[in-house]
C-alpha cells in the first residue's frame, strides 16, 4: 500500500532530505525495472553518501560501501533490532535481530545446518537438481529463467539443507516472491502461510526428532535454559525465509548479465579458473539485500547527523557499486583484485549460508554454460526486475538455438 511521507525532523538539514522511496526508487515504473542496480548506481551518483527520506516513516539511507560497512560492524552504535522497513511489520526473526552479547547465542544454534556434511550433501543436490533442470528445458530452445531454473535449483539444494520436503519448494518460492517486499498487498498473506509452514514442521519434530536444524533446536539450550517455542518459531521461521531469495536473485541477475556480455561467457568457457573467483564477483556485482539499523547513540555517519532512535537502511547493492571501492563497478570483471563488496553482510552478521549460495552460483555458471554456452535475452520480453528488502527478478526470458 502506499506509504506516507512523513513530516523531516528538526535535526535533518533540508540539503539531506531526498524524495527517495527505497521501494520505488527513481525510473522505475510500476513496480519493475529492466535494470535495478544501474538505479541504485544512479542513487549512489546523484546523492550525499547518507541522505534522508521521508518515506516510510522517515529514515536515512546510506549507498557507499565504507558507511555501510560501518553500519554493520559498530553494533554499539547501531543496532540490529529492526531491519526491516517498515518498521514493525515483519514477524521477529531472531538472530537477525538481536545484538552482541546475545547474538552469538542463538546464531551458534544454526551452525549445525552447516557443517561440511551437510554443506556437501547440498551441494550435490544442486547439482543433480542443476543438470536435470538444464537437460529437460535445452530442447525446448528456450525458458523463463526465475521460475524454470534459479527458483528451483537453489531452493531444492536449500530444502536438502534443512531437511525439508523438496516437493514444497515451488509453494514456498511462490510465498517468497511477496515476502520480500513489506509494502506489497500479498506481503501480510505470504508471511502468514510460511509461518504456519513452519509451525508445522515444528510440531512435527516435536512428535518425531529427526537429525535436522529444527529437531536440533527444540533440544537446544540457550543461556543455561530451553528455548521458548516462540524463539525456535523466530529462529526457523529464518532459516526457511532466507533460504528462498537471496540465490534466486544473484543467479537471475547473474543470467541476465551473460545473456547481453557473450565475451563474458567465453572468458568462463575458455578459462575454467575463473569459476574460482566468478562467485564472488557476481556477488559484488549483483548484491541483492536493503536492510537497515536503529541507531543507539547521537552519531555522525557519512556527514550526516543521526540521533539516538533513527533508522538507516543501507542499500547492499550499492556497496559493490562504489567506484572508490571497485574501479569500473558496472562491469564484470572474473580477474578483478582486491574486490570488496557487502553482498552478505559483514560482522557478527554476516549471512550464515553464505558458502552455500557461492558454491550454487559456481554450480549454475559450469552446468549451464557446459550445455547450453549460447543463450540471449528473447526479443520482446525485456526482464522485469524489482526492488525490496530482496531486489529481484521477477521474470528472465532466455532463448538459444537447438
Amino acid at each position: 500500500m502506499p506509504q506516507v511521507a512523513q513530516a523531516v525532523p528538526s535535526h535533518v538539514p533540508p540539503d539531506l532530505v531526498r524524495d527517495i522511496d527505497i521501494y520505488a526508487p527513481p525510473g522505475i515504473e510500476g513496480r519493475t525495472t529492466h535494470d535495478v542496480h544501474a538505479l541504485w548506481k544512479t542513487v549512489q551518483d546523484s546523492n550525499p553518501p547518507v541522505f534522508w527520506t521521508p518515506h516510510h516513516g522517515g529514515h536515512w539511507i546510506a549507498t557507499r560501501y565504507n558507511e555501510i560497512e560501518r553500519m554493520l560492524r559498530e553494533f554499539a552504535a547501531f543496532s540490529s533490532s529492526e531491519p526491516f522497513l517498515p518498521r514493525s511489520t515483519l514477524p521477529l526473526q531472531l538472530p537477525v535481530q538481536l545484538d552482541p552479547p546475545d547474538h552469538m547465542k542463538f546464531r551458534k544454534l544454526l551452525m549445525p545446518a552447516f557443517t561440511p556434511r551437510m554443506l556437501a550433501a547440498a551441494t550435490d543436490r544442486a547439482r543433480r537438481a542443476a543438470v536435470e533442470i538444464i537437460e529437460r528445458i535445452r530442447p525446448q530452445g528456450e525458458c523463463e529463467f526465475v521460475e524454470d531454473f534459479a527458483g528451483t535449483m537453489p531452493i531444492v539444494a536449500f530444502l536438502t539443507l534443512v531437511n525439508l520436503p523438496e516437493e514444497d519448494y515451488s509453494y514456498l518460492r511462490g510465498l517468497a516472491i511477496y515476502m520480500s517486499k513489506p509494502t506489497h498487498p500479498k506481503s501480510p498473506q505470504a508471511w502468514s502461510e510460511v509461518s504456519d509452514y513452519v509451525r508445522y514442521h515444528i510440531e512435527l519434530r516435536k512428535k518425531q526428532p529427526q537429525d535436522d536444524l529444527i529437531s536440533s533446536m527444540l533440544q537446544a539450550d540457550v543461556g543455561g535454559r530451553k528455548m521458548t517455542d516462540e524463539e525456535i518459531f523466530s529462529m526457523s521461521l529464518v532459516v526457511v525465509g532466507g533460504g528462498l531469495d537471496t540465490v534466486v536473485s544473484m543467479t537471475s541477475f547473474a543470467a541476465c548479465y551473460l545473456a547481453q556480455h557473450p565475451e563474458k561467457r567465453r572468458e568462463l568457457i575458455e578459462n575454467p579458473d575463473y569459476m574460482n573467483d566468478a562467485p564472488e564477483e557476481i556477488a559484488r556485482r549483483f548484491g541483492t539485500s536493503n536492510l537497515g539499523r536503529i541507531a543507539r547513540e547521537d552519531t555522525s555517519l557519512g556527514g550526516a547527523e543521526l540521533r539516538k532512535g533513527d533508522m538507516i537502511v543501507g542499500i547492499f547493492p550499492a556497496a559493490g557499486l562504489d567506484e572508490t571501492i571497485n574501479p569500473d563497478p558496472m562491469t564484470l570483471d572474473f580477474t578483478r583484485k582486491g574486490r570488496r563488496h557487502l553482498a552478505f553482510g559483514t560482522g557478527v552478521h554476516t549471512c550464515i549460508g553464505n558458502n552455500l549460495a557461492r558454491r550454487e552460483i559456481r554450480i549454475f555458471l559450469e552446468e549451464w554454460l557446459a550445455r547450453i554456452p549460447d543463450f540471449r535475452l528473447t526479443p520482446g520480453k525485456p526482464p522485469k526486475m524489482t526492488t525490496g528488502l530482496v531486489n529481484s527478478m521477477e521474470s528472465l526470458h532466455l532463448s538459444w538455438i537447438v
